[in-house]
């Protein structure tokens, strides 16, 4: 019998902050890639793959405040996952991980490396594929698909289901991914 393989869907920082229109960080094409994530979470949850949401999660004075405004305060509305993907996390909470993080990868201070089954002894299988959205591409999405080309985990990325408050960034993180990193890019 033929072994399921194990795909996981990477959702990066859907977040109140950075897509609601009065989010701090908000940018229309966030709100535009929504529509898209929204159905490939679906798709993921009714074919019984796991989704990784990851949060962006700060505290006050946070060093990256020097660089963005304040932004994913932790017990904020800003940091609560936009409402239409929390209603899908909240309906499938054996299927669903929410990940605290607080720098632009998903890997760094978190569990995603064991919960991936990526370290020695982990409790889950290693994941098999990747599947990766969110914001923003240059960004967050970008060193999360870095950290998991060089932990050679296949990635598929889907450039409809990414976003950029930065059209340019966002084209090159693209082909960065593609060129460099070796992700497959849809």
């Amino acid at each position: 019998m033929a072994q399921v393989k194990r795909r996981v869907l990477i959702v990066v920082d859907m977040q109140n902050d950075f897509v609601a229109e009065d989010g701090v960080l908000s940018f229309p094409a966030a709100r535009e890639a929504l529509p898209f994530i929204k159905e490939k979470v679906k798709a993921a949850l009714e074919q019984g793959c796991e989704v990784v949401f990851t949060l962006d999660t700060h505290e006050p004075g946070d060093q990256e405040f020097t660089k963005f405004s304040p932004h994913c305060l932790e017990g904020t509305w800003g940091h609560e996952l936009v409402p239409d993907l929390k209603l899908l996390a909240d309906g499938a909470p054996d299927k669903v991980l929410l990940l605290k993080k607080s720098r632009y990868s998903a890997f760094f201070g978190t569990e995603l490396e064991e919960y991936l089954g990526l370290t020695p002894g982990a409790r889950r299988p290693r994941v098999d594929e990747v599947e990766l959205v969110g914001v923003c591409t240059n960004i967050c999405c970008f060193f999360t698909a870095e950290e998991l080309a060089n932990r050679d985990v296949p990635v598929r990325v889907y450039a409809q289901g990414m976003a950029s408050f930065d059209r340019a960034a966002h084209d090159f993180a693209l082909r960065q991914m593609c060129e460099v990193l070796g992700v497959s890019v849809e």
